[in-house]
């Protein structure tokens, strides 16, 4: 009996702790003011669809707002330690109250405090982190800072198709050339690849999502290519959501303490 109670006892500290790295889904902001490789009017097109179809598909999503530049740093920095996973949606221009452009923020920018807080950045079109105020001055070198790994992003005219992955959870991806896409080999601790939606057959992925081991933050990509705004980025954005509501550590507080209640009075039975 007593090896019965410690077993048990394992099973709920183990439950509790990973329920402490679990977290609901949050609100999104979707942020278009400033675009790379897409024109303004087609990211607002874009844009539009997830306001428009988000809470439609995917109802466990909180509030759904546009953004501007000076907003979406404030609404980040709010939202850093909340508890939920809160969501941007960004079109290859990273805002500057997010991150000061020329990576003079080598640590505990917002933008770096959101994602390993547990939160989640999805871009569009070009290179993540790359073009901001003055055209490209965070360069590679934004996304090496802010994921704190040696990634890059070259990988111009890769042919992607939808992996199974992607006929599964994006119905809406077809068969596209990406220039910037992510390559697996390069997504090393405190990082791992959640989910290829499409890839070249090979390492070379986009969209995807890859995510920090020890919470939900995540980073997704969504067609990294130029100058075609008639891609489906915006249902394939509300489909990558989906697919993030589906994951095991997404989920609602009361879930997280029923279970708990549920396997302490088991452990108090079992006594």
């Amino acid at each position: 009996m007593k090896r019965s109670f410690l077993s048990l006892f394992t099973i709920l500290f183990a439950l509790i702790v990973t329920a402490s790295s679990w977290a609901a889904l949050g609100d999104v902001a979707i942020f278009s003011e400033g675009t790379g490789w897409i024109s303004q009017a087609d990211a607002d097109v874009q844009r539009q669809i997830v306001f428009d179809n988000l809470k439609g598909v995917v109802s466990a999503v909180g509030d759904v707002v546009w953004a501007t530049d000076a907003e979406i740093g404030p609404w980040a920095e709010a939202r850093i330690d909340d508890g939920v996973a809160d969501i941007m949606i960004i079109f290859g221009w990273f805002p500057t109250t997010l991150y000061t452009p020329g990576n003079v923020q080598e640590d505990d920018s917002i933008a770096e405090l959101f994602l390993f807080g547990g939160n989640i950045i999805l871009n569009c079109a070009d290179y993540a982190f790359y073009v901001t105020e003055g055209g490209g001055a965070n360069g590679e070198n934004g996304l090496k800072t802010i994921m704190n790994i040696n990634a890059d992003m070259w990988g111009g005219g890769t042919a992607i198709v939808p992996t199974a992955d992607g006929e599964r959870y994006t119905p809406s991806l077809e068969a596209f050339t990406s220039d910037r896409p992510f390559k697996a080999p390069q997504i090393v601790d405190p990082w791992e690849v959640e989910v290829k939606f499409g890839d070249d057959g090979a390492d070379f992925f986009d969209p995807g999502i890859v995510k920090l081991t020890e919470n939900s933050g995540r980073i997704g990509i969504c067609m990294q290519e130029p100058g075609n705004g008639g891609l489906a980025r915006g249902q394939v954005l509300i489909e990558m959501i989906d697919f993030i509501s589906q994951q095991v550590d997404i989920s609602t507080a009361v879930e997280v303490e029923g279970k708990v209640a549920t396997t302490w009075a088991n452990i108090k039975d079992a006594r």
